[in-house]
C-alpha cells in the first residue's frame, strides 16, 4: 500500500504542474483582453485561450480524477504491481497528448471550437491510453472473488469509452461540431448526471465504514427522463424549448441528493471539508444554470462573462475540490488549508468580477469592463498564488548538487518554456534573426535539459548519472553553436548559447564530477 500510495502522489505532484500551466496561460489571456499582447506567433490570443481551456478540461483534473477506481480498489484488496505498471503507462501516455496538444494549439493547429479545440488526431493518443487503463483495471479487478456491481459498470464504461471519444470527437460523424452552439437542457442535464456516480464514488472511498447511499429515486428520475430526452432527438426530432426547460430543471433534483449523501458519510474532517466545497460550487451553478435557463433572461447572458464565470466555478472549483477530497488524507497540502482558502479567494474574486461583467454587457449595471478584467487577472494571480504552498521549501534541506539541478530546471526547463512562447518577439527585438523552424526544435532540447535537471533532482539513486548526462548534452550542443558561429552561419546568439551551456556544464566538472576520488 505504501509503494501504491507513493506512486499516486508522484503523479499527483507532477501533473499539478499542468494545472498551473492552465492558470498561467489563463492569466495570459486576461492580459491580451486588457489589450496588452506581446507580438510572438505562437502567443496569438486565440492560442492561449484554446490551451487554456483544454488544460482545464483535459489536464490535472481528469487525469487524477481517472484514479478513483483504483483508489476504491486498493482500499478493499490491496496492490497489484502488475495492474500499476499498466496504470504508470495510461498515466504517460496521457502526458505525452498534453505535451502534444499544447504545442501543437501555441502552433495554432486547432478546429475553431469553442471547447475540444485540439486536433481530431490527438484523440488517438488519449485512446490508446485508455488501453492501458482497460488492462489496469481488468487486471484489479481478477483479484475480486465476487466482483461488486460497481466495478461491473466501471469496467463496461472504461471497455467503451476509447471508442466513443473517436466516434464522438470525429469532424465528419461526431457530435462536438453540431453543438458549438452551447447545450441544451437535456444535455446539460446528462453533464450533470455524469458527476453523480462519480460523487458516489468518491464518498465510497472516503468514508470510514461501509457507505450505504439512499433516496435513490433523486438520480433515478433524471436518468430516465435523460434517456427518454436521446431517444426523442434520435428517432422524433428536436425538443421544444418547454421539453428542455423540463429537463434542465430536473437537475435540482440532485440537491436533496447530495445533501442526504454527505450527512451520511462517515469521512476525515479535510477530506469532508474539500468534497464540502465542491458540492457547494456544484449545486450553486446548478441553481444558477436553471435560473439563466429561463427564457426571458436565457439569450441575455448567453455567452457573455456571466456564463465565463459559471465556467470557471463549475470546472475550477466544483470538480476541482471533487479530485482533491479523493486525495485528502494522501497529500500533506492538501492538508494546510492555507492552499485551498488562498484558491478560493482567487477564484471566488474572479467568479464576482465576471458577473459584474455580464451583468454591464447585458445593459443592466453601468461599470467599466476593462476595471473589471483588470480585477479579473488580479484575482487570477491570487489563485496561482495559492500553488506555491505545493512549491514551498528550504535551501537548507538540499544538497549543493540539488541545487546545482535546481537552477537548472529554472535556466533550461523554465528557459525553454520561456523562449518558445516568446523568442519570435525577443530575437528582433535584441537583433537576431529568428526563422520559426528550427528554433522551435532548439527551445525543445532546451526545455528537455530541464527535465532531465528534474528527474537528477526528484531521484536520488540516479541524481549522479543523470546530472552527467545533461552536462554530456550541454557540451555537445554547445560545439555545435560554437561551430555555426565559427562558420558565419549564425549570429551572436549561438556563441551566447555556447559560452552559456560551457560554463555551466564546466561547473559541474570543477565542483561535483569524481569530487570523492583519491588521486595518487
Amino acid at each position: 500500500m505504501e509503494q501504491f500510495q507513493s506512486i499516486i502522489k508522484k503523479h499527483f505532484y507532477f501533473s499539478l504542474s499542468f494545472f498551473a500551466l492552465g492558470i498561467v496561460f489563463g492569466l495570459i489571456y486576461s492580459v491580451n483582453l486588457l489589450g496588452y499582447s506581446l507580438n510572438s506567433a505562437v502567443l496569438d490570443p486565440q492560442n492561449i485561450r484554446s490551451i487554456h481551456i483544454s488544460l482545464m478540461l483535459y489536464g490535472f483534473i481528469p487525469l487524477m480524477m481517472s484514479y478513483l477506481p483504483f483508489l476504491l480498489i486498493s482500499k478493499d484488496i490491496g496492490y497489484d504491481h502488475k495492474a500499476m505498471r499498466y496504470l504508470e503507462l495510461y498515466t504517460y501516455f496521457w502526458y505525452v497528448f498534453l505535451i502534444v496538444m499544447m504545442i501543437s494549439l501555441l502552433l495554432g493547429i486547432k478546429r475553431g471550437l469553442a471547447f475540444y479545440d485540439f486536433h481530431y488526431s490527438l484523440n488517438g493518443i488519449l485512446a490508446f491510453a485508455g488501453l492501458f487503463y482497460i488492462l489496469a483495471l481488468y487486471r484489479y479487478i481478477q483479484l475480486y472473488t465476487v466482483k461488486p456491481l460497481w466495478i461491473k459498470v466501471s469496467f463496461t464504461i472504461v471497455v467503451i469509452a476509447p471508442f466513443a471519444l473517436l466516434f464522438l470527437m470525429n469532424p465528419v460523424v461526431g457530435q462536438v461540431e453540431a453543438t458549438v452552439t452551447g447545450p441544451h437542457g437535456d444535455n446539460t442535464l446528462g453533464m450533470s448526471f455524469a458527476l453523480i456516480p462519480i460523487y458516489y464514488l468518491i464518498i465510497k472511498y472516503l468514508d470510514k465504514g461501509e457507505f450505504t447511499a439512499r433516496w435513490h429515486i433523486f438520480w433515478i428520475i433524471p436518468l430516465v427522463f435523460y434517456i427518454l430526452s436521446v431517444l426523442h432527438r434520435s428517432f422524433i426530432g428536436p425538443l421544444t424549448y418547454g421539453q428542455e426547460w423540463f429537463f434542465q430543471w430536473l437537475t435540482l433534483l440532485y440537491i436533496p441528493l447530495l445533501y442526504r449523501w454527505y450527512r451520511d458519510a462517515n469521512i476525515e474532517q479535510n477530506s469532508k471539508r474539500l468534497l464540502l466545497v465542491s458540492i457547494v460550487a456544484y449545486l450553486f451553478v446548478d441553481i444558477e444554470g436553471n435560473i439563466l435557463f429561463i427564457e426571458s433572461i436565457r439569450w441575455m447572458f448567453h455567452r457573455n462573462d456571466l456564463i465565463v464565470a459559471h465556467a470557471h466555478i463549475a470546472m475550477g472549483v466544483a470538480v476541482l475540490f471533487m479530485t482533491l477530497s479523493m486525495f485528502g488524507k494522501m497529500i500533506p497540502q492538501l492538508q494546510n488549508s492555507k492552499f485551498t482558502t488562498t484558491y478560493l479567494v482567487g477564484l471566488t474574486g474572479i467568479l464576482v468580477v465576471l458577473s459584474l461583467s455580464g451583468f454591464v454587457q447585458a445593459g443592466l449595471l453601468d461599470l467599466s469592463i476593462n476595471t473589471l478584467w483588470i480585477m479579473r487577472t488580479l484575482f487570477g494571480l491570487v489563485a496561482l498564488s495559492s500553488l506555491w504552498f505545493f512549491l514551498s521549501f528550504s535551501l537548507k534541506n538540499y544538497s549543493h548538487l540539488q541545487i546545482y539541478n535546481l537552477v537548472g530546471i529554472f535556466n533550461d526547463g523554465v528557459g525553454g518554456l520561456l523562449l518558445f512562447l516568446g523568442a519570435s518577439f525577443l530575437y528582433p527585438l535584441l537583433g537576431f534573426s529568428f526563422d520559426g523552424r528550427y528554433e522551435y526544435v532548439v527551445f525543445a532540447f532546451v526545455a528537455t535539459t530541464g527535465i532531465i535537471h528534474y528527474l537528477a533532482l526528484t531521484n536520488q539513486d540516479l541524481s549522479e548519472k543523470l546530472t552527467q548526462l545533461t552536462v554530456i548534452v550541454r557540451f555537445l550542443v554547445s560545439s555545435v553553436f560554437l561551430s555555426l558561429f565559427l562558420s558565419g552561419k549564425l549570429g551572436i546568439e549561438a556563441l551566447i548559447i555556447f559560452a552559456f551551456d560551457f560554463i555551466y556544464g564546466s561547473i559541474y566538472l570543477i565542483y561535483f564530477y569524481n569530487k570523492e576520488v583519491k588521486y595518487a
